[in-house]
């Protein structure tokens, strides 16, 4: 059973797929991405991959999705954030319809994309620092979007977990980057809501998660509603511990909901527009 918690009328009126997102074996994953490792000018290094389209245009723009991985994916052999559920939208009937560049950079061991306890749920952004890992993730993604053919009204911020803490973190530090969030179970700061509440967001969450409490989300959804927004929405699925990212990032709603997304039409919906 899924209890869905919307802010808005309805979520599309149209689908276009009507199959999950495929699974592949690990090595697709692998072999159709490019494996990089950035350094900073203190020495310090993040690796990261990047997906780009088949038949990729330079002369064109694409939409950019910036996937943050959960705790599980930590390291530096720049392969476990290629999960599927992280790396699931290089799907061939996926990009067909909606060819993106994805960006995956991977948090070292010991290191945590939001330096927050996660199992208290909300946290207080003034006074949690911008983290490392963050910092870092933040100027991969400058560099590939200075790099590369990006649409820069149609970035898109999703993660799980940890990844899903880094999601709402993103979104409150760069709102006016962000076309859309997906955040998976995680959390954020719902006294923040206000800087976030013109952003189109689509979160998740597990009603019996034991790492990450429900709370995390909902009380960021209630915040946004609160706060004046009407973008946002929240799909609980029912006796789902914190696995809750195994079903979200195979429903082809999402696909299709999210890549309606972009910034101009938030800006003309009354967003910040900075």
């Amino acid at each position: 059973m899924i209890r869905l918690l919307a802010f808005v009328p309805a979520i599309l009126a149209q689908v276009v797929f009507a199959e999950e997102i495929s699974q592949y074996p690990a090595a697709f994953y692998e072999t159709n991405t490019e494996a990089y490792t950035y350094t900073d000018k203190a020495g310090h290094q993040m690796p990261y991959r990047l997906f780009r389209p088949h038949n990729y245009d330079p002369k064109k723009q694409y939409p950019l999705i910036l996937s943050f991985h959960g705790a599980g994916e930590r390291g530096n052999d720049n392969l476990k954030q290629l999960k599927p559920w992280v790396a699931g939208w290089m799907d061939e009937q996926v990009q067909n319809h909606h060819p993106c560049l994805i960006l995956m950079p991977q948090c070292p061991d010991g290191e945590q994309w939001v330096d927050t306890p996660w199992q208290m749920g909300s946290y207080s952004f003034s006074n949690t620092p911008i983290s490392n890992p963050m910092r870092l993730a933040k100027q991969i993604f400058d560099k590939v979007v200075q790099e590369n053919s990006v649409d820069r009204s149609r970035i898109y911020v999703m993660g799980a977990s940890m990844g899903g803490y880094a999601t709402w973190n993103f979104a409150i530090r760069y709102p006016e980057l962000v076309a859309a969030a997906v955040p998976v179970c995680g959390a954020g700061d719902p006294s923040m809501a206000k800087t976030i509440k013109n952003i189109p967001i689509w979160a998740f969450h597990g009603d019996a998660d034991d790492v990450v409490p429900p709370s995390g989300s909902q009380d960021m959804l209630d915040a946004i509603k609160r706060a004046g927004g009407t973008q946002a929405q929240l799909t609980i699925f029912h006796a789902v511990k914190h696995d809750s990212y195994l079903r979200a990032w195979r429903q082809r709603d999402l696909v299709d909901w999210i890549f309606k997304q972009n910034k101009t039409q938030t800006k003309s919906n009354g967003g910040d527009g900075k």
